[in-house]
This record gives C-alpha cells, structure tokens and sequence, in this order.
C-alpha cells in the first residue's frame, strides 16, 4: 500500500491518520540490479522510471519526481551516472537528477527541445552506445524522438513504445497514444524484433514482463504484423 501511496502521481493516496512512510519503500528491485523508482510524477503522465545499478556509473532511465526519499538511497546505491530519457513525454526532474549526481543526460534530437540541457543527443535512426553495454535505439512512433534502452542482462527499458499486456500476457503498443505515427511505430517494432535480443520489457506506462528473449523476439515479430494489418485508431478495440 506504501507503494501505490508513493507511486501515486498526484499524491492522492495516503492515509487517515498522520503517518510518515516507512524506509525502503523505493526504489524497489524488480530484478537484478533494476530498480522501480516511485514518485511517478504528473507532469509525465504518472510514468514509471528506473534506476539500474551497474558497475562503471548507475543508470536513471526517465525520471521520478525529485524528492528527498528518493535521492537519499539513490546516493547510498552509488548515484547516476547517466540519464536516459526515453523521450519528451517523461523528462519530469531530470535536470534535478542529473545536477545532484553529476549525470550525463540522453535524448534524441526530434525530442531534444524538452530537455534543453541534454549533454549527449541522440541522432536519426543511429545506435548507439551510451555506456559499456548499454545500447539506444531509435524508435520513431509515439514520437519522433522516442528511444528504447538495451543493457547486457536482458533488460529493455521502453518508455512508451512498448509494454507487457497483462490481459493478452505478450507484447503490446498504445494505437491511441501514437502521437508521431503508427506506420513508423510499426516499422520500428518490425526492426527492433531482427535487432534486439532482451528478456525483460521495462516499460513507462502499463506493466514489466518477463519471457525468454526468443520468446520475446517471436512476439515481437508477430506484432509487427499484426499491426500492419490495422491502423492506430482500431488498434487498442481489437
């Protein structure tokens, strides 16, 4: 229940008497060394975010609401070294972030004016290596400038290009909140399927799942064709 009270974007949950949170609420380890953030913040739409905890320098993948209950074990788990911004919708704090730890920040340059203080932009459809076995990838669709994130463990940190459906236990994208265009989110999934090679889909909206990494690249071959078959507007009724 702590954690829906601090996962809340709008602070809405709490509790009758006057309570101060336990510690160790967040950031909550989902898997190794990936932690769920909390303090999913309004201003990007209650997303999630992640801090994964690496040697050579932490990563922060978008960003929570900056808060002191947040930064304190963020600090005592080694800091940030980079922040990936998967793209504009889920900037938040970032700049919060990356001022306290020092942090390099990533985004891609269709996306770039919603963090003006970015150190490292990200360009066309190129990959990059953001640090030692961590890969960006572009993912035109939801929007321009949107960008998946691949690490060397199998984890594939989305944004809002990609999400685990629970009802359907697979893959699956939002039809209704493409908002650059869904034959470019199509064909990045088609490309991301003969690229990617991961077995956890860390997404910022919607749920995390796990299946085996061929598990992951058939589904995402099969729903790249299943998209081509339908448009954004009749996606999500299908």
């Amino acid at each position: 229940m702590w954690r829906a009270a601090l996962a809340c974007p709008t602070q809405s949950i709490g509790t009758t008497s006057r309570r101060r949170p336990p510690p160790g609420v967040f950031p909550w380890q989902l898997t190794g060394g990936v932690y769920l953030c909390g303090s999913n913040d309004v201003s990007s739409f209650g997303a999630h975010s992640y801090l994964v905890v690496r040697e050579g320098g932490n990563l922060l993948v978008d960003s929570p609401r900056y808060t002191g209950r947040l930064v304190d074990p963020i600090a005592e788990l080694g800091g940030v070294a980079h922040v990936l911004l998967s793209h504009r919708d889920d900037v938040a704090d970032a700049d919060r972030y990356a001022d306290r730890f020092g942090a390099r920040v990533w985004i891609h340059e269709a996306d770039a004016d919603a963090a003006p203080y970015a150190t490292d932009i990200l360009c066309g459809d190129e990959i990059v290596a953001v640090a030692a076995g961590v890969r960006a990838i572009p993912v035109p669709g939801h929007t321009r400038g949107s960008v998946v994130f691949e690490d060397d463990q199998g984890h594939l940190f989305t944004g809002d290009s990609l999400a685990w459906n629970q009802k359907r236990e697979g893959l699956d994208v939002f039809g209704s909140a493409t908002w650059y265009s869904w034959n470019a989110l199509t064909e990045s999934m088609a490309r991301l399927a003969e690229i990617g090679r991961f077995s956890w889909v860390l997404p910022g909206h919607g749920k995390w799942g796990h299946a085996e990494a061929e598990e992951m690249t058939r589904q995402l071959g099969h729903l790249a064709e299943d998209m081509r078959r339908h448009s954004a507007a009749t996606w999500d009724r299908r």
